[in-house]
């Protein structure tokens, strides 16, 4: 639990002090946040420890770069742009992010998103198969390329708009919509052919 001399004051109050070279109250804000950015980073990333060597280069970078924050944005969605930033360019570093295909669909809706089926029974049986479906589906994302892996999780997981994305991401709408339509179809195909499998086991 933080102090109560901070954890009685807002983001912003934060990171104003910390703009005045505060590191108790920038201290403050990463503890605020560094669980959803290393949850963010973690999806992202696929890997446990390039998440907290993202998060803790973020985290640095923040710091430095702190007294440019005007509160434009909330303090977690300006973390969040620079743990974006520093993911992606560790993806840029090791050749990890693909060109896209020129056969990468144009077309696109929401039509894709597959739709939730209520729990109306609590057989543990069922509950067992779900929760391995969930793993499946972690495990499936985590192995998207770079490029579908960040626009899927920055939409499912983060929940941001197409436009948020794209800022976030420094491309288009239409790109992101492409790339999200890509990376539901691939995780489509994936799911599927383990479903096919399991079921002639």
């Amino acid at each position: 639990m933080g102090d109560p001399k901070w954890t009685s004051l807002s983001d912003l109050e934060l990171a104003r002090m910390a703009a005045t070279s505060s590191q108790d109250a920038y201290s403050e804000l990463v503890r605020r946040h560094s669980d959803k950015l290393l949850n963010l980073a973690w999806r992202m990333s696929g890997s446990e420890e390039e998440a907290w060597d993202a998060v803790q280069e973020a985290f640095l970078a923040g710091w430095r770069s702190i007294g440019g924050y005007r509160g434009d944005a909330q303090v977690y969605t300006w973390l969040r742009k620079i743990l974006v930033n520093v993911i992606l360019g560790k993806f840029r570093n090791r050749d990890r992010l693909q060109i896209v295909s020129l056969n990468e669909p144009r077309e696109f809706d929401d039509s894709d998103v597959e739709p939730e089926i209520a729990d109306d029974s609590l057989d543990p049986q069922e509950v067992i198969g779900r929760m391995e479906t969930i793993e499946s589906i972690r495990t499936a994302v985590a192995e998207l390329p770079p490029i579908y892996r960040s626009v899927f999780v920055l939409r499912e997981a983060e929940m941001l708009s197409y436009s948020e994305i794209a800022e976030a991401l420094d491309i288009s709408e239409g790109t992101v919509k492409s790339r999200l339509h890509m990376a539901r179809r691939l995780l489509r195909e994936r799911l599927t052919k383990e479903v096919a499998a399991a079921r002639r086991a």
